[in-house]
């Protein structure tokens, strides 16, 4: 039996990748399943003033008020069997792949059809005998292109809690679901677990089954003008989990979007504001669905490299053995599977997609700038761009005390609601500026002074060479930590540019 398995280490990027994350992040790489992270979501929001309501299902929505900005919700309780009724002026579709807001209200999909089935199977079966130190990874491609039992099936376990804990994702012969029909007392889904495993002498207990098809979905506005309703989340992209970004991105669905409201809420912004996430979001949201589904099909050239496609076990088990055969046929064998590697190294070095999230919006002031965003040089799935270029994500950088012992990152200082301003030697007319403003609009704005005399120190000068702007210059930064605004130098009147500025990104005319 020919056992090959394609290993994803499970602390993060391979060791060129895990060098650039730790200079674009103050954080530690984590791989959390889903069902693991949302009981910690679940703990905090319970604890900060959210009520959360389980057995719960949207069934109804309608539009009220002469603009039609406002609607009913009708919602049923699964456990009294009842329907109420909730009225709302805003509503966030964040209901999932089946989003009933999104087909209630009428929002138009870019939809390719006719993606291959898969399902995952949850199984507790404890193999750390097998995984010594150099296959300590959270993802295992396993192909057996001899397998006797559900040939043909290839898949991967996808560690949940190591090493006793996994989803076993696999996908059937010409794209179908290669255990439909089964349920978790089915036998012959144990058998296929231990013999994809390689042990037949393990227990194994399946916990769930969930079938599912790749889908290549994303939604033509993340939101109607004019009114507030708003898709976020899998209602609004829906894709295979190819890079691994698919809460990522929910998530940043959701931290767009919420400032917005707040602000527009509190009297802050004007409306428009909110106009700004379909234009920031949307096609971020495009992007991973179109190159998530590029790499599941990149998948199907690996297995047949692998000899997975092949006809029979037998003639699979010839194409394996090609691979140490010094013949023709060996030397194509090794140069194609060599090449659906290199093509899936992408995937396993995509800081790029992850990162790269330039926003162009109205929310965004570049009127200043003398030139166009820079030119990313190499592939933008893999290489990053650092940069204070406004819409671009607030670069980390790695600031102290004067006196040393505290450091923080740029990353903490800025968020938390309020918009944060970054100055240097020279820019107490912008600090100046930035409290008056606050005191006179309320608009909450932290300043920050980053070199010697200041607030913080640059100790290892990566503020210097990222910032983008002289020293008396300043960098604005949204709530959501990306660039609202730069200016190179100091202006001749600090207040009155700073006020313009606000004034344009949150839309203070409609006010």
């Amino acid at each position: 039996m020919l056992e090959v398995l394609l290993e994803r280490n499970t602390g993060g990027p391979r060791d060129g990748a895990r060098a650039k994350l730790k200079e674009i992040t103050p954080c530690e790489y984590v791989d959390l399943t889903q069902r693991h992270v949302e009981p910690l979501l679940i703990r905090y929001a319970s604890h900060h003033g959210f009520n959360v309501r389980f057995s719960t299902e949207l069934v109804g929505v309608e539009r009220v008020g002469s603009s039609g900005s406002g609607f009913i919700c009708t919602i049923h309780d699964g456990i009294l069997n009842q329907n109420f009724r909730i009225r709302t002026r805003y509503l966030f579709g964040a209901d999932g792949g089946r989003s009933h807001v999104a087909r209630t209200l009428g929002f138009k999909f870019k939809t390719t059809s006719g993606g291959p089935k898969a399902c995952n199977v949850l199984i507790r079966a404890d193999i750390a005998h097998l995984l010594p130190q150099e296959r300590h990874a959270g993802l295992h491609w396993v192909v057996k292109p001899d397998r006797v039992s559900f040939p043909g099936v290839v898949g991967h376990l996808r560690m949940v809690r190591p090493y006793n804990e996994w989803v076993m994702v696999a996908f059937g012969l010409g794209g179908s679901n290669p255990f439909e029909g089964f349920t978790t007392e089915s036998p012959e889904l144990v058998a296929c677990v231990r013999d994809f495993i390689g042990d037949h002498s393990i227990d194994v207990e399946i916990l769930a089954i969930d079938p599912w098809a790749v889908r290549e979905s994303v939604a033509e506005t993340f939101s109607h003008p004019g009114a507030n309703v708003f898709l976020l989340g899998d209602a609004a992209h829906r894709h295979p989990p190819a890079y691994g970004l698919g809460s990522n991105t929910c998530i940043q669905d959701a931290y767009n979007l919420a400032w917005k409201v707040a602000y527009v809420e509190k009297g802050l912004a004007g409306r428009s504001l909110l106009e700004s996430y379909n234009a920031e979001r949307q096609p971020v949201g495009a992007t991973l669905v179109r190159e998530s589904n590029i790499q599941i099909q990149r998948n199907s050239e690996l297995w047949e490299a692998l000899g997975m496609a092949a006809p029979s076990p037998e003639e699979g088990k010839k194409q394996i053995d090609e691979l140490s055969a010094t013949s023709a046929a060996g030397v194509a064998r090794r140069a194609k599977l060599h090449g659906a590697l290199e093509a899936k190294r992408q995937e396993s070095e995509s800081l790029g997609v992850a990162y790269n999230q330039w926003y162009t919006s109205d929310a965004v002031y570049l009127d200043d700038e003398e030139r166009p965003r820079p030119v990313l040089q190499g592939d933008p799935i893999v290489e990053v761009q650092v940069s204070t270029y406004p819409g671009s994500r607030l670069p980390h950088v790695w600031l102290d005390i004067p006196t040393r012992g505290r450091p923080i990152s740029t990353h903490d200082l800025a968020g938390k609601g309020s918009f944060t301003l970054f100055v240097g030697v020279g820019g107490d007319s912008w600090r100046a500026a930035a409290k008056s403003i606050e005191k006179a609009t309320a608009i909450p704005i932290n300043v920050y002074g980053i070199g010697f005399g200041l607030n913080y120190i640059d100790p290892f000068r990566d503020w210097h060479e990222k910032r983008g702007v002289e020293e008396d210059g300043c960098v604005l930064v949204r709530p959501d930590r990306f660039v609202a605004w730069r200016s190179l130098k100091q202006s001749a009147n600090c207040k009155e540019k700073l006020q313009r500025i606000l004034d344009k990104v949150l839309s203070r005319d409609e006010l």
